[in-house]
């Protein structure tokens, strides 16, 4: 991109795509400002709903569709793109995740080096756990990358994450330092580098690796603030509780931050802020005075089915901080909103296959009923992949099983879980914070 600022409604939605394909948080700025520029070019209502539609929340449901709707009305001036990504969001505003990201496989046959639409098909796969599925979209079309690339980093970020998540570790490391090499700000695969780390054990190394790049994250979107939860997890390892605290409130979830001021309902932040408390209680750590500072905006998504994994971390705040009557009516919510859903789409199988069944058994770690934990989210412990996310953000889970099964003193299950943890790419289980089988 040159350094003028754009001002023709294709120019400023090309580089709110560009922007988003590198998660900066200006990228809504530019498609909003192309929307203004332009009311009747439908590539930036298009764009918007797709990220928007990302966002995995219900509140945008409404968004979505009008968006849509206004797209359909105008004529396209690129065919292509503009119906395939079309299809895509309308698959995928009604839980269609599957046929969503066949989309964008199919268009990134076409466009292998297309960066928005790499980015849009990795969203989606990860969403729908299907690791394996992402790395085969992105290796297919990496041959066709150039190194003169202006998105060649990008690029690199994408390939390293797919990687990563797919088990290729040695690969994933070195795509994710390459891309970081070309640009210290990209966050994504600083992002991807970090979680090689994790998985592979090597807490200092990722510890260094994040903290020597924090310095550039100043103008990323909410994936800042996910990079400090990861940077909290080597913390974690270490034992280094009174710095997690301090990173709580000062990085990962900073109410004085202009992107927490702009949504203090983000997911990602409430996910990440969430996990973490249940991380530390489940290490033994009291974290009764934290869990209210998320109470308000969980209760207010007792209604919110945008995401299966989204609704488990508001089980564990509203459980954690003791809104037994929220926690129940979020649980009840999930069972009578998908109870009358007949399409076996993406969505309403991760909330009936793991999403009300993972909940049910943190309201019942909550009241220490262990073998309806070991039972509830043991049987589904195989599946938990359909509620999307990473290896390292449904680890929690098996936290959760292995000190069940400690506190029941099932030692066979807990062996069990070990084997299961180390199937799934993590090293050096064993010796890990959570599963020390200690008191």
């Amino acid at each position: 991109m040159n350094n003028q600022s754009p001002t023709s409604a294709s120019d400023l939605c090309a580089m709110g795509m560009n922007q988003m394909g590198r998660f900066q948080a200006d990228a809504m700025g530019y498609i909003d400002a192309a929307i203004k520029a332009d009311e009747n070019y439908c590539l930036p209502l298009i764009v918007k709903a797709s990220m928007l539609q990302g966002a995995n929340d219900a509140r945008f449901n409404g968004q979505v569709v009008t968006l849509i709707e206004q797209a359909q009305s105008l004529r396209f001036q690129n065919v292509t793109l503009e119906s395939g990504l079309l299809d895509a969001v309308r698959y995928a505003s009604v839980g269609r995740g599957v046929e969503a990201a066949s989309v964008y496989e199919t268009m990134l046959r076409d466009a292998p080096n297309d960066l928005f639409i790499h980015v849009l098909a990795q969203e989606q796969t990860f969403w729908l756990g299907e690791s394996r599925w992402m790395h085969e979209i992105t290796e297919r079309a990496a041959p066709h990358w150039d190194e003169s690339d202006s998105d060649y980093g990008p690029l690199l970020s994408v390939r390293a994450f797919a990687n990563e998540e797919a088990g290729f570790f040695k690969e994933a490391e070195h795509y994710g330092r390459a891309a970081v090499e070309i640009d210290s700000t990209d966050v994504w695969g600083a992002h991807a580098v970090a979680h090689v780390l994790l998985m592979k054990g090597q807490i200092q190394e990722g510890i260094d690796w994040l903290h020597g790049l924090s310095g550039h994250w100043g103008h990323a979107n909410q994936m800042r603030h996910h990079l400090w939860w990861h940077f909290c997890l080597f913390l974690l390892e270490l034992g280094e509780v009174d710095q997690i605290f301090e990173l709580l409130d000062t990085q990962v979830r900073n109410l004085d931050s202009p992107l927490v001021k702009e949504s203090p309902a983000a997911t990602i932040d409430i996910n990440n802020y969430a996990s973490l408390l249940m991380r530390l209680e489940l290490y033994g750590v009291d974290v009764s005075m934290h869990w209210h500072k998320l109470a308000g905006l969980c209760a207010d998504r007792v209604s919110n089915h945008g995401s299966a994994f989204s609704n488990i971390h508001d089980m564990m705040v509203l459980s954690g901080c003791g809104e037994l009557a929220k926690a129940n009516q979020l649980l009840s919510n999930m069972k009578l909103h998908f109870a009358s859903t007949v399409e076996k789409d993406a969505l309403s199988l991760s909330y009936k296959t793991v999403g009300i069944p993972v909940c049910e058994a943190i309201l019942a770690h909550r009241e220490k009923n262990y073998a309806q934990v070991l039972v509830k989210l043991g049987d589904v412990r195989h599946q938990l992949q359909m509620m999307g996310a990473s290896h390292a953000q449904r680890d929690v889970f098996y936290h959760l099983l292995v000190h069940a099964a400690l506190q029941s003193q099932r030692y066979d299950l807990y062996e069990e879980y070990i084997r299961d943890i180390e199937r799934l790419g993590f090293c050096e289980v064993p010796r890990r914070a959570a599963y020390r089988p200690v008191n």
